[in-house]
C-alpha cells in the first residue's frame, strides 16, 4: 500500500492553485437564511491530495496560500453577518500541526455558546498562531487569538481495560480524572488551535 506523506512529490501545482482559487470562490457567499435554520455553518479545506486517508499538510508556502483563501472566506462572511444586523459567532480556526483541519465557522442563537467553549483553552500556549503562517497577503495580528487544546476523551471502570491498553493510556493521556463513579477519564490532547476573530465572541 503506497504511502502518503509530504515527502511525496506533488505534481502539477499550478492545478493545485486554480484548485484552490475555485475552493475560495465557491465558499465566499454565506446563505445567511439557510444559517438561520441550521444555527451554524463552517468550511473545512478539501484540496486534492491534501484531504485524502485523514489529511496531511502541504508545503508551508501552499499553507499560507490556502490561509489567505481561508481569511478572504472569513471576511466575506463577516460582511453578509453584519450586514444581516444580528448577534453571530464566526471565528477562523487555524490548527497547529495539522493545519489541513483549518477552518471558518459561523453560528447563531446557541450555537455561539457551543463553538465558543469547544476547545480547552491553552494558557501557556503562545498567543498567536506560529510565526511560519504570517505572510505580506494578509495580517494575522488584526485578529485576537484565543490559543486552545483540542482533546479526545476515553472513560473507563477500573479494571476494564487490559494491563498492556491501561500503560498506553497511562503513558499517553495528558491527564486522568476519576469520577464520583469510580471511572476513570483518560484525556488525551490531539493538538494546537487558535481560534482567531475581528471582535470579542459573541454570547448568545
Amino acid at each position: 500500500m503506497p504511502t502518503f506523506t509530504n515527502r511525496k512529490k506533488v505534481r502539477g501545482w499550478k492545478r493545485r492553485l486554480r484548485q484552490l482559487e475555485r475552493f475560495r470562490l465557491a465558499h465566499r457567499a454565506l446563505d445567511v437564511e439557510t444559517l438561520r435554520q441550521s444555527h451554524y455553518d463552517y468550511v473545512k479545506i478539501w484540496l486534492d491530495p491534501w484531504s485524502r486517508l485523514g489529511g496531511r499538510n502541504p508545503p508551508v508556502w501552499y499553507r499560507r496560500r490556502i490561509l489567505a483563501a481561508l481569511l478572504d472566506i472569513h471576511d466575506a462572511w463577516r460582511e453578509a453577518l453584519e450586514a444581516a444586523g444580528e448577534p453571530y459567532y464566526l471565528e477562523v480556526w487555524l490548527f497547529h500541526p495539522d493545519f489541513h483541519r483549518s477552518q471558518v465557522v459561523a453560528a447563531l442563537d446557541w450555537r455561539m455558546d457551543h463553538y465558543q467553549n469547544v476547545f480547552e483553552p491553552a494558557p501557556h500556549a503562545a498567543a498567536r498562531p506560529p510565526a511560519l503562517y504570517d505572510d505580506p497577503a494578509y495580517d494575522l495580528d488584526r485578529f485576537t487569538w484565543r490559543p486552545g487544546t483540542e482533546v479526545n476523551a476515553y472513560m473507563a471502570q477500573p479494571g476494564e481495560l487490559d494491563a498492556e491498553t491501561e500503560a498506553d493510556f497511562t503513558r499517553r493521556a495528558a491527564r486522568i480524572e476519576p469520577r464520583q463513579n469510580g471511572e476513570l477519564l483518560y484525556v488525551f490532547e490531539l493538538g494546537g488551535v487558535w481560534q482567531g476573530a475581528l471582535r470579542p465572541p459573541a454570547s448568545a
